[in-house]
């Protein structure tokens, strides 16, 4: 899956920029709005696929004093599915959250970080989640990583993205920042927790949110 547009995954052309667009957003909006907001395409390229996407109804045209106003039509039977592609990596966040939270034992914190974390990556890209293990666990135990398989499993097949977990102890993590480990300052900054306190609470003498 393309990580940072998951809807450019099912439609690789210029159509599913104007649909994510379209899809964030009640208002109606001109080309150009729709061109700037994209991030990608000519104005051009993007009037003619406004213009094609009319035609299917999946988004209406209505006219005003400076040319076409376009909307998404939500209740075309296809809205669904372009709005669920737009919002595949809230679900990717929803899914991992359960999943983490259900380990046994659960981790003392678990969070993504890297590309995904930053909202970037594409489908070449990993997801990078680090696990803080609670005190006690045997992380060698066939019963625990017989569940970081399981969900690395998951993640390929909810994505077609391989699951890279950073498996460590409190004890390493603070061992981490004490010895100035660029990653634990990338981990203060993105990391998108999903069991857990704030990643900054982990470590002693930081405060403020992760």
């Amino acid at each position: 899956m393309d990580l940072s547009d998951p809807l450019r995954s099912l439609i690789p052309s210029l159509d599913s920029a104007a649909l994510a667009v379209l899809a964030g957003t009640e208002s109606a909006l001109s080309a150009s709005q729709v061109t700037r907001l994209a991030g990608r395409g000519s104005r051009a390229g993007l009037s003619l696929v406004l213009e094609r996407l009319s035609v299917t109804g999946l988004i209406t045209a209505e006219p005003s004093n400076t040319g076409a106003m376009y909307r998404l039509n939500r209740s075309h039977v296809l809205a669904p599915a372009v709005e669920s592609a737009v919002a595949a990596r809230r679900e990717v966040v929803s899914r991992l959250r359960a999943a983490v939270g259900a380990l046994t034992p659960v981790p003392a914190h678990a969070s993504l970080f890297g590309s995904f974390a930053r909202g970037a990556g594409d489908e070449a890209s990993d997801l990078d989640l680090l696990v803080v293990t609670p005190p006690g666990l045997d992380r060698q135990a066939e019963s625990w990583r017989a569940q970081v398989r399981a969900l690395e499993d998951d993640v390929l097949t909810w994505t077609g993205n391989t699951l890279e977990p950073l498996v460590l102890s409190t004890d390493e993590l603070v061992a981490a920042a004490a010895a100035g480990e660029p990653l634990v300052e990338e981990l203060a900054r993105d990391a998108l927790v999903l069991v857990g306190s704030a990643f900054d609470a982990l470590l002693p003498g930081r405060s403020g949110p992760s």
